[in-house]
């Protein structure tokens, strides 16, 4: 009976997408039905999958999922709390469960399961934000750059509320691994300068958040200046610039929008400042 549910769950996914362009609004939707199917099959892993020697789940038929539909099941376990060592083993099959934009956000998984199941993937987007504390931004940062192919194709990393390493241990790999990188968000991070200067080398960064992070000096988002589309810094409490060394660094950004201080064309680049920036600097929008 599982099998014969999680096989549907394709089949229902396919069905919905060959009728994406009509508008459904019925509660018995393919849309719903789908993600019915899929909380079905998240809260059920143990009946449909069978254990490895290490603990990890795997399915007990090899089912090929849409790719999409892969990324709504990982998600869906994720957001539902039940992302772990055991049931992420799911995804370590690349052929059958293919992903692109993976979310983990608030996932209690280690670094060692973070790399056998997901680093494997060709992977587009990865939104890791607060994820638990055994998983720290250099395990991530490790485990992406050991995939070629992640290292030009990872578009957009979300870390928000994530640790970093000992300062005295400096990660191996660190964020100019990923070349193709265009969004990046360390928001509520204990992300210092030094770490600053790595993130300011990647070749294609656009989108770049450092709000509540122990950044102290702005200087080398100069590096970025040519790129950067949208900055966001709120409540940079560390903050070691003065009023008129920030506002020199912010007017070489070439044509940075302000926030609230009109609307910007679709090719004007953004900046969000939020007050305070620092006690230090007295900054005020």
């Amino acid at each position: 009976m599982y099998i014969y549910i999680f096989k549907k769950t394709a089949l229902i996914y396919k069905s919905t997408s060959l009728h994406a362009s009509s508008t459904l609004t019925d509660e018995a939707s393919p849309a719903s039905l789908t993600d019915l199917c899929l909380t079905f099959v998240s809260q059920n892993l143990e009946c449909i999958c069978v254990k490895r020697a290490d603990g990890s789940l795997c399915f007990r038929e090899s089912v090929l999922f849409p790719q999409e539909l892969a990324d709504q099941l990982l998600a869906k376990m994720a957001t539902e709390g039940l992302l772990n060592d055991s049931t992420v083993g799911v995804f370590r099959n690349c052929e059958y469960l293919r992903l692109r934009r993976a979310c983990i956000r608030t996932a209690r998984i280690s670094a060692e399961a973070f790399q056998r199941a997901l680093c494997p993937h060709r992977l587009s987007e990865l939104d890791a934000a607060r994820v638990n504390a055994d998983l720290t931004i250099p395990d991530i940062l490790h485990g992406l750059a050991t995939n070629k192919y992640c290292q030009e194709s990872l578009q957009r990393l979300v870390l928000t509320g994530l640790t970093m390493s000992s300062l005295e241990e400096p990660s191996r790999h660190g964020f100019s691994a990923l070349q193709g990188l265009r969004s990046l968000s360390l928001a509520n991070v204990d992300f210092y300068d030094s770490g600053l200067a790595d993130v300011c080398a990647l070749p294609r960064l656009e989108s770049l958040d450092l709000s509540n992070t122990s950044v102290t000096n702005l200087n080398p988002l100069l590096g970025l200046k040519e790129r950067l589309r949208s900055l966001t810094l709120h409540q940079l409490k560390r903050l070691e610039m003065s009023s008129a060394q920030l506002l020199a660094v912010i007017g070489q950004l070439d044509v940075l929008q302000v926030s609230g201080r009109g609307a910007p064309t679709p090719k004007a680049r953004q900046f969000i400042l939020c007050a305070p920036l620092s006690a230090a600097s007295g900054y005020q929008r």
